[in-house]
């Protein structure tokens, strides 16, 4: 996970899109927004149109009720989502949204890019 930090480009999806460009995310370790944040030159994010929303607030709900309790079911463990399929706000040990992410913008503007697929992609 922490080799993430050195690569000259890293590869992501986002958990949602909000229509003014804020790119919304939940990870459990935060390897994966770490890279987004800091460390790769780089950053690309490859994304479908099922994950552009509205607005902020409706990125975050998609992150919490759609992407997180589809992600958990990936990964073992007994975090409420898992179980029931619906965000319990948790902070199980197994939870994987420990770590909510909201960029606004890069401070570098050529360092991250991101493509939308005309198509629904992922969860």
């Amino acid at each position: 996970m922490k080799q993430c930090l050195t690569a000259d480009c890293f590869i992501m999806s986002a958990n949602a899109i909000s229509e003014d460009g804020q790119l919304v995310n939940l990870d459990g370790k935060g390897n994966r927004v770490a890279a987004l944040i800091y460390g790769p030159d780089k950053v690309i994010v490859v994304a479908g149109m099922n994950k552009v929303v509205k607005t902020l607030d409706e990125a975050v709900a998609r992150c919490r009720n759609i992407a997180s309790p589809i992600n958990a079911m990936r990964f073992p463990g007994a975090s409420p989502c898992r179980k029931t399929g619906v965000c319990g706000n948790c902070t199980s040990p197994d939870c994987i949204c420990a770590q909510l992410v909201i960029t606004r913008f890069s401070m570098d503007p050529n360092r991250i890019h991101v493509i939308l697929v005309g198509e629904d992609l992922g969860y």
